[in-house]
């Protein structure tokens, strides 16, 4: 049985596969990273997070595996959170922390506060991985706190992200439907921008469980026409809810 790698020699081989890897190098790099479980391997797998210039696959890979660490990995994410001075790392973090949803995490209840806070960034990046978390953890009273999001938010992006987390929110909680659909209502009226109209209808065709001729898993916009007849199908049924109230 062969031992366990050392640090020196897992940093010689990320240098060597850093920006031209191929699937099995990756793999391989990632089985004998978590091999080594120490306190010093943790500090390791996560400083290699901050080389930002690594193959993207590579990147992405390396943050699944960190969270494969458990508790020790959460923990010391919830640390470096406040620590890290780069916003765009810090949403780094913060996604990698609301994915522990999907791990049975101990601690998120703090991550959704930080998601909260990150909601008020002045940082676009921050703001949408807050958004993102939001939706996989908020529950109704975090509504209120998304709807500025979709209305203001000087990023497109980031209003399309608003409206995905409402729609999360209310699949987790079927009881918050009306007080996603009325903010969702309004920004049909305001909304310019034909992509993230698209998904705003999206989260009100999902929400009310209607059928506007939308893919909610689709990564592509939908074709103007497609657009112009799911808006008025949906302004019908808001219509429709309206005089029936």
């Amino acid at each position: 049985m062969s031992s366990p790698p050392t640090l020196d020699a897992l940093r010689q081989r990320f240098a060597e596969i850093r920006t031209d890897t191929d699937v099995s190098d990756m793999f391989d790099f990632g089985a004998d990273l978590l091999e080594l479980q120490s306190p010093e391997a943790l500090a390791f797998h996560y400083a290699l997070l901050h080389d930002t210039g690594m193959d993207s696959e590579l990147y992405d890979w390396l943050c699944r595996k960190f969270g494969e660490r458990g508790d020790a990995a959460e923990d010391h994410l919830l640390t470096q959170f406040d620590q890290e001075p780069d916003p765009a790392m810090q949403a780094t973090v913060l996604q990698m922390l609301g994915a522990f949803k999907y791990r049975k995490g101990r601690r998120l209840k703090e991550t959704a506060a930080l998601a909260r806070a990150a909601l008020a960034s002045p940082h676009a990046e921050l703001r949408c991985k807050g958004l993102w978390v939001i939706g996989w953890l908020g529950g109704t009273t975090d509504i209120a706190k998304v709807v500025p999001l979709l209305t203001h938010d000087a990023v497109a992006t980031n209003r399309q992200w608003a409206a995905s987390a409402l729609m999360q929110i209310v699949l987790s909680r079927r009881s918050a439907a009306p007080k996603a659909l009325e903010p969702l209502r309004q920004a049909l009226d305001t909304e310019t921008d034909p992509v993230v109209l698209g998904s705003i209808l999206v989260a009100v065709q999902e929400i009310a469980g209607k059928k506007f001729g939308l893919s909610s898993s689709s990564h592509e916009p939908p074709s103007e026409e497609k657009l112009q007849a799911a808006l008025a199908k949906a302004r019908r049924m808001f219509a429709r809810a309206a005089a029936a109230a």
